[in-house]
């Protein structure tokens, strides 16, 4: 006779409007930045369960996970994402204490506001560590004991930052909720490879002097 519960799981998958936010940044690493700019940014959850739901019927409820994916995406909306780890931005306060101040590499300045920018705990400001990020909000907010007591054992975050352009960002659910054992766990910089990136390839994209890259150096056009 087929036993049921060794071929099911249960998964839940919640998706809504009002998980957004509006935000700007700019991608800097080693040799190259972007300009400033800004994205419409939207997340989606989604949390793997055991083979059997709980006593109350749930995976989880629902509601649970919008009250606090909503209140990430609130700490986020329109601010500059500035990334305190940045290995090619200098950030500094200001003298009037009043704005941060960034100096890259390239030797581009910004100055904003404090109450303007969100300083995340990330390198680079990409939907990646974004993804990383909120991962671990999300999972303090519904506390990972929890979650592993109803027999949650994975959560993946999709960060989106435009239509057909997302990162998911997927990882155990760890049995603490302690604030510090959390961190740990979603320290970004711990998700990085190390060591020299490659040039990227020259694209076919044709320049105001004709055919040839607009956007990268390595061409010297």
């Amino acid at each position: 006779m087929l036993n049921n519960t060794e071929t099911t799981s249960f998964e839940v998958n919640v998706s809504k409007d009002s998980f957004k936010f509006n935000a700007a940044h700019f991608v800097a690493y080693n040799g190259f930045r972007e300009r400033l700019h800004g994205h419409n940014y939207k997340l989606s959850i989604r949390l793997l369960g055991s083979r059997k739901i709980c006593s109350d019927g749930y995976v989880l409820d629902f509601g649970d996970v919008k009250a606090v994916t909503k209140t990430a995406c609130k700490k986020l909306n329109e601010h500059f994402i500035c990334p305190m780890y940045s290995d090619v931005i200098t950030i500094t306060d200001e003298v009037n204490g009043e704005n941060v101040k960034l100096l890259c590499q390239d030797g581009a300045e910004f100055s904003f506001p404090k109450g303007d920018c969100i300083m995340l705990p990330i390198v680079h400001s990409t939907v990646e560590e974004i993804a990383i990020y909120c991962w671990g909000e999300i999972i303090l907010g519904l506390d990972a004991e929890v979650l592993v007591k109803r027999g949650v054992h994975t959560m993946e975050v999709t960060c989106s930052e435009a239509t057909g352009q997302e990162a998911v960002f997927r990882m155990k659910i760890p049995n603490t909720n302690n604030h510090a054992e959390i961190m740990k766990a979603v320290d970004v910089r711990s998700f990085i490879r190390t060591g020299e990136l490659f040039p990227k390839p020259c694209l076919p994209v044709a320049n105001e002097k004709g055919a040839g890259c607009s956007i990268c150096s390595h061409c010297g056009k």
